[in-house]
Order: C-alpha cells, then sequence, then structure tokens
C-alpha cells in the first residue's frame, strides 16, 4: 500500500496545492489526512461533475488542482469534462478508485462500471494509468507529464489497497 503521506507530499512537490471530490472508501485515509490544516488545500464535494467545476475554477487560475472520485462517479461528469476542462485545456489529475474488479464486486453497479471503466475513460480521451504500489512514482511523472503537455485532465485509476 502506497503511504497516503509520500503520495501527498509527491502532489505538493509537483505543485498541486489544491483538491476537490467525493468520498470513496479507498480514499478514506487520503480524505482524513487532506481534511485535515496542511499545505494542500481539500474542499469536499456534493458531486463528481461539482469537483470537476471546482478543479477547473483552480485551473483557470494557473494552478494545478486534483479531483477524487469513485469510477462509477466518473460515469456522471462527461458535460463538465468535455465542455470544461477539456475543451478549455485545464489540466487536472483525476484520482478514481476502480471498483468493481475482484474481490470488490459486492454491488452490481461497482461490477458493470469495473468492467466499462477503461472503455469510457478511452471514449472520452482521456489518457490514464493504473496506479501500482511497486512503481507508483514514476507512473506519476508519466501522468503528470501528458498532463503538462496536453494541458487537459489526466486519470489515475486505483484500485483497492494500493492508496
Amino acid at each position: 500500500m502506497i503511504k497516503t503521506s509520500d503520495f501527498l507530499h509527491l502532489l505538493q512537490e509537483k505543485g498541486f496545492a489544491f483538491g476537490s471530490g467525493v468520498p470513496c472508501s479507498y480514499f478514506c485515509r487520503l480524505i482524513d489526512e487532506l481534511e485535515s490544516p496542511g499545505p494542500i488545500r481539500y474542499v469536499p464535494a456534493t458531486r463528481e461533475d461539482e469537483a470537476i467545476g471546482i478543479a477547473s475554477g483552480v485551473a483557470f487560475g494557473g494552478e494545478h488542482a486534483f479531483v477524487i472520485m469513485q469510477n462509477s462517479g466518473f460515469a456522471t461528469i462527461g458535460d463538465a469534462l468535455t465542455s470544461l476542462a477539456q475543451l478549455y485545456r485545464l489540466p487536472m489529475l483525476l484520482i478514481v478508485s476502480w471498483r468493481g474488479l475482484e474481490p470488490d464486486r459486492d454491488f452490481p453497479e461497482h461490477s458493470l462500471m469495473g468492467d466499462v471503466t477503461e472503455d469510457v475513460l478511452k471514449s472520452y480521451l482521456v489518457p490514464y494509468w493504473v496506479l501500482q504500489e511497486e512503481n507508483w512514482k514514476q507512473i506519476m511523472d508519466l501522468a503528470l507529464a501528458k498532463m503538462e503537455e496536453t494541458s487537459r485532465p489526466v486519470a489515475l485509476l486505483v484500485k483497492q489497497g494500493v492508496l
């Protein structure tokens, strides 16, 4: 498991001072740490598209922001993603829990979304990487380099127990 403090420290080193998102049990430690006073400001959102809007405002201001969400929530951000973040070339990091894979096939909606998550990312033209414990810093470097190069959102898929 990647230490939450190490993950947040790397985000901070890479220029992220702001995050928004919707709770997910995969990210409970991450969100707990973000909600404590620290160098990264975190604003909880009620919906995933709202979190995209908040991060877009930060990006319009010239700063980097990340968004935390479940993959089922990713399915709800189409308009905010395409007509705001992508259209206006707003770089942001989407940190997406990849629910619905074994052993997390506990709810039908998780199973279905788990099966189509990669297809949805591809259809929205969002470059993505699967975050892995072994080489997570290199994966982050690749994702953030692509975000900088394209000035658009990129995503990290996070399986249960990785972060």
